[in-house]
């Protein structure tokens, strides 16, 4: 046994860093807080209308630049999302509730379109749809900048190392962390050559979105057509592009053997957008790794278990 302690110090552990991570650092990090800080920021401390705002206007001005009221931005932003997401006004689902945003409300605030003898005039209806299409998804766009911003706007100064964890990790260890900040550098030291931020971090360009790969476009066109094109493109936009991710750290991947004996996640919520890495992990691991949870919740250790032996994990729990 001591034998195989030493083997395990040398070859290092696998750290899998999530959210939960900072939150018990008492960062402010959860999505509800980014809801906060778009209320705080641009809707004087408003927590947004309980019916749909204005959907926004951007224009171009004379250098090419878009001009927009971001307090409409933020407003109709917040109405968005809150509506999309499984607990409401308290946002906790952020990035999935991204791809499942409901435009129709949107389209109902367009008059009806008739022709002289007082039908329908489609081909009016269509171009209406097109300029709604448009304006959302110039609009909603501005979630990814807006959450940049208030990523870069997260402060590490007064997180305090935790003993327990600092115990833990060796020299030797890698980290692969979803979170954008460096609590890892900054609190603990850790060798920042040791550490992968999959999604970025503070001040670099940061990956963020929604995993939902269903294709809306004949629904869209069906409910409002003309909306189809600017709508599904905006879907797209919105998604994240873990497979690019993966590939742009695939140094740290191959970086991973069954020499790893031992995992460790703590905060990691194990998000089907994110499972895609996760499967990647599990093909280079050996029947006799452990997988360390942290206890939270013992529902959730068992949906985790549950989703890593569909990643093709073999090992054991602990």
């Amino acid at each position: 046994n001591k034998e195989r302690q030493k083997e395990r110090l040398v070859m290092g552990k696998l750290f899998i860093i999530g959210n939960g991570f900072d939150s018990a650092h008492c960062l402010n990090t959860s999505y509800d807080e980014f809801r906060k800080y778009l209320c705080n920021t641009y809707m004087n401390g408003e927590s947004g209308e309980d019916y749909m705002p204005m959907v926004p206007t951007v224009s171009i001005g004379p250098k090419g630049e878009e001009i927009c009221d971001m307090e409409e931005i933020a407003s109709f932003l917040v109405y968005l999302i809150s509506i999309a997401e499984p607990d409401g006004s308290k946002w906790s689902d952020l990035e999935a509730s991204l791809g499942r945003l409901d435009y129709d409300e949107a389209f109902d605030t367009l008059p009806e379109e008739l022709d002289d003898d007082g039908d329908i005039n489609y081909w009016h209806e269509l171009y209406n749809n097109e300029d709604m299409a448009s304006n959302l998804y110039t609009a909603v766009a501005y979630v990814k900048d807006l959450f940049a911003e208030w990523v870069d706007d997260i402060d590490v100064e007064n997180a305090k190392a935790k003993p327990s964890f600092l115990s833990l990790i060796e020299p030797e260890d890698i980290f692969l962390t979803f979170n954008y900040t460096e609590t890892l550098e900054e609190v603990y030291g850790v060798n920042k050559d040791r550490i992968c931020h999959i999604h970025g971090k503070q001040g670099e360009n940061i990956l963020f979105g929604h995993g939902n790969t269903r294709d809306y476009t004949d629904e869209y066109m069906e409910k409002n057509i003309g909306s189809e094109s600017s709508l599904t493109e905006l879907d797209n936009f919105l998604r994240k592009e873990t497979e690019q991710a993966l590939i742009e750290h695939k140094y740290f991947f191959d970086g991973i053997d069954d020499t790893i004996r031992e995992v460790y996640s703590i905060g990691f919520s194990y998000a089907d957008v994110d499972l895609i890495y996760i499967k990647e992990i599990c093909k280079k691991l050996d029947v006799d790794a452990l997988w360390y949870l942290n206890d939270f919740s013992l529902t959730d250790i068992q949906i985790f278990q549950k989703k890593l032996k569909e990643c093709g994990f073999r090992g054991n729990f602990a």
